[in-house]
């Protein structure tokens, strides 16, 4: 008897196509005829042969399908400029106040 490798993850339960790649590739790679392959299984010689034709006629990749979502559009910078003497501050929002303020302080002190 053949044994199917599987690459599922563990507790995955296989859909019934999948099953059936997994059976007919085990079929085919034996060289057994249908009827001596599912001899004893729980399936029948026919119908390992209706999924082997199945199969070769769908596509190996199944389609996914694409759903566009509504662009969002970025949102516009709120960076506040602070200018002392010559120098030039860029703020960004979620700033350290007390951080700003000290550096405010240092760079009046140099411009005087």
């Amino acid at each position: 008897m053949a044994t199917v490798s599987s690459r599922k993850t563990a507790g995955a339960v296989p859909s019934t196509a999948q099953r059936w790649r997994e059976r007919v590739g085990a079929w085919r790679a034996s060289g057994l005829t249908a009827e001596a392959f599912a001899s004893g299984k729980a399936f029948s010689a026919s119908t390992l042969r209706w999924w082997s034709s199945r199969l070769g006629r769908a596509p190996s990749v199944p389609f996914l399908e694409l759903v566009p979502r509504p662009a969002v559009a970025p949102e516009s910078p709120r960076d506040l400029v602070i200018e002392v003497g010559a120098a030039r501050v860029r703020v960004a929002p979620g700033f350290d106040p007390t951080l700003l303020a000290a550096v405010v302080r240092v760079l009046a002190e140099g411009a005087r």
